[in-house]
């Protein structure tokens, strides 16, 4: 504005502030749910998974109990679709009695066990009652469910699908009962079956919902059915999936595991997997039933922290359990080992990528690429003259220092090189088209994996 009356014009100009970051170990798990669980849900605690996957969510992903356990700051929630449920037809003494189902789809609730008491009370006055408990285990755990007192009275407080809806995290009917269920045989219970995974498409299609998460860092696809065939197109999509959003300047680390119920097995399905899943943004960890624990501990570290020699808590000891040799194979073909050592408890032994680099390296990359996205998104619309390019770099190098400090980059051994270099700069024919460029380069630090030492023994 001109003035016309002599005095004073103030200007007030607002520096420009970066944004911060949102925080590292952000873990998108997808999975089967309970159905009716539809779009993205986020939980950072155990109830908050269980509001979002249902009671027997914590079955069907059995990683987000030990992610969360281990410290992994949010989990990000992706249902899959298209599993079937296991089911069995209890049966009455003479027809059916009512049918039981697995809330949630997949193999996981096959070989779930049913153990049927009935008795009759007596309510005098020539009256009688069936009651009957159900007695619901999962086989190789130690989980079990008892329901005692129930009836096919639909106006019974009691009421066996009133009870199962409110109470199990198993099973529920899927229809009215009919009739008073059949006492099970002594060491004959019924038993679940016919439980099926969802189809491929139905995970990448799920997977699919992660691109819209931005603060993701992590991805983490709990797959039942683990024929190693099947596994390696998933994990193949999971690596696609991690390149597609580098591009985007959102990068991201793949996690999977290698199945095999004894060593030999491991040592056949890692080199199936390891010969088509080379990425330096997948990370392929062995025996299986620990990534959910590797991946809460990746998530509790500075992203600059290397997971090799951390300690993982809220399992069991790893089975297979693998011997030096079994490592040894399993290192040189980049597959992360975790074992159970004395005097440390259950460890990751080196933690690598598939190609070969450590994953603390990749995770600085990414960090650095994010804060640049976020610093440059600032500018957009903002002059090209050598002040906005000036006030551009000036953030950076910011930023750069503020990683520096934390010992996220360093400069190399010899002292010689920096931490990092940066360069904004526009040509004529780039200012013209209103482009900035950025020429960058960073030396992410590196854990120390291996230790030489000379002794000299004198006399």
């Amino acid at each position: 504005m001109t003035l016309i009356i002599p005095g004073v014009e103030v200007k007030v100009v607002k520096e420009v502030l970066a944004p911060q970051l949102a925080p590292s170990g952000v873990l998108g798990l997808v999975g089967v749910t309970e159905p009716g669980a539809t779009g993205v849900k986020r939980a950072a605690s155990w109830r908050a998974f269980i509001e979002a996957a249902g009671g027997a969510g914590s079955f069907a992903i059995p990683e987000a109990a030990p992610a969360l356990a281990n410290g992994v700051f949010e989990l990000v929630v992706c249902p899959v679709d298209g599993a079937t449920a296991a089911t069995i037809k209890i049966p009455a003494d003479s027809g059916e009695a009512f049918s039981l189902q697995a809330r949630a789809g997949g193999p996981w609730a096959n070989g779930v066990t049913i153990e049927v008491a009935v008795r009759t009370v007596d309510l005098g006055d020539n009256k009688s009652r069936t009651l009957f408990d159900l007695t619901l285990a999962r086989p190789g755990t130690d989980y079990q469910e008892v329901h005692r007192n129930l009836s096919i009275d639909a106006n019974d407080s009691r009421n066996v699908q009133s009870v199962l809806a409110a109470q199990s995290q198993l099973v529920k009917l899927v229809d009215v009962p009919k009739k008073a269920p059949k006492a099970s045989a002594a060491g004959a219970p019924y038993v679940l079956a016919g439980g099926t995974d969802a189809a491929l498409d139905k995970y990448t299609q799920a997977l699919a919902l992660l691109e819209n998460e931005p603060d993701v860092d992590m991805v983490l696809v709990s797959v039942q059915d683990q024929e190693p065939v099947r596994l390696g197109r998933i994990y193949s999509e999971v690596i696609a999936h991690c390149d597609r959003m580098s591009a985007r300047s959102l990068g991201r680390i793949g996690l999977g595991q290698v199945p095999g119920i004894n060593a030999d097995t491991i040592k056949t399905n890692s080199e199936k997997l390891t010969a088509t899943l080379v990425s330096d943004r997948f990370v392929l960890v062995a025996p299986a039933g620990v990534v959910g624990a590797v991946a809460g501990t990746l998530g509790s570290l500075d992203y600059f922290q290397s997971p090799t020699f951390k300690r993982l808590a809220a399992i069991p000891e790893p089975s297979p359990a693998l011997g030096v040799e079994p490592q040894q194979e399993m290192l040189k073909r980049n597959v992360v080992p975790v074992i159970a050592q004395r005097g440390r408890g259950i460890i990751v032994v080196r933690g690598l990528t598939t190609d070969g680099d450590q994953i603390s390296v990749r995770r600085v990359a990414d960090h650095a690429v994010r804060g640049i996205k976020v610093i440059g998104e600032l500018f957009i619309g903002r002059l090209n003259n050598d002040e906005g390019r000036g006030a551009l770099k000036q953030k950076l190098v910011e930023f750069l220092v503020q990683m520096q400090k934390e010992g996220a980059i360093v400069p190399s051994t010899d002292g010689t090189d920096p931490a990092f270099k940066v360069n904004v700069y526009s040509s004529q024919d780039d200012f013209a088209k209103g482009i900035v460029r950025i020429d960058l380069a960073v030396r992410p630090v590196r854990a120390i994996d291996f230790i030489y030492a000379t002794v000299l023994v004198q006399t």
